[in-house]
């Protein structure tokens, strides 16, 4: 989806329209029912909510900008975004290799891409953040947002039992 990184980077009510109608689409598609679970319908196409192919982007933007600054736009490569801890300190701290989040009290503040970028980033486990290969970090990206949501939607069913 193009330009994802831009549009989802808004609050939830003015997504809501069109992930519903991103839902009723997939349905009519796929000739499923009202009643066929959401993931389903994501997961027969391959594809994530918009929401997570939004987290996606930027986690891939992070990626990019730390492995291969060649493949983004010279406007980012030129005016750095993201700072690391160990730009702002020398201390050898578990965290050193984090983005550093500085405080906002806005929301816009709190949806800048620097802010969300970094909050994603920073969650993220060592693995993706070490592989080699743009298409193996977005394949692996993928993987969890797709195994966070079949294990929400586990734990929702559990817990409604």
């Amino acid at each position: 989806m193009y330009g994802v990184e831009i549009y989802a980077n808004t609050t939830p009510t003015y997504l809501d329209k069109l992930m519903k109608l991103n839902n009723k689409l997939l349905r009519i598609l796929q000739c499923k029912p009202i009643t066929t679970p959401i993931r389903e319908l994501y997961k027969s196409y391959n594809t994530l909510l918009i929401t997570d192919l939004h987290k996606q982007q930027l986690l891939l933007f992070v990626y990019k900008s730390i492995h291969h600054p060649e493949l983004l736009p010279e406007i980012f490569i030129n005016n750095k975004c993201l700072t690391f801890n160990d730009e702002i300190h020398k201390y050898n701290t578990r965290i050193k290799s984090n983005i550093h989040l500085y405080q906002s009290t806005t929301s816009a503040g709190l949806r800048s891409v620097s802010h969300k970028a970094g909050v994603l980033w920073n969650e993220l486990p060592l693995t993706p953040k070490r592989m080699a290969s743009s298409s193996a970090f977005k394949c692996n990206i993928k993987n969890i947002f797709c195994h966070f949501i079949e294990t929400t939607y586990v734990f929702v069913l559990i817990s409604y039992l």
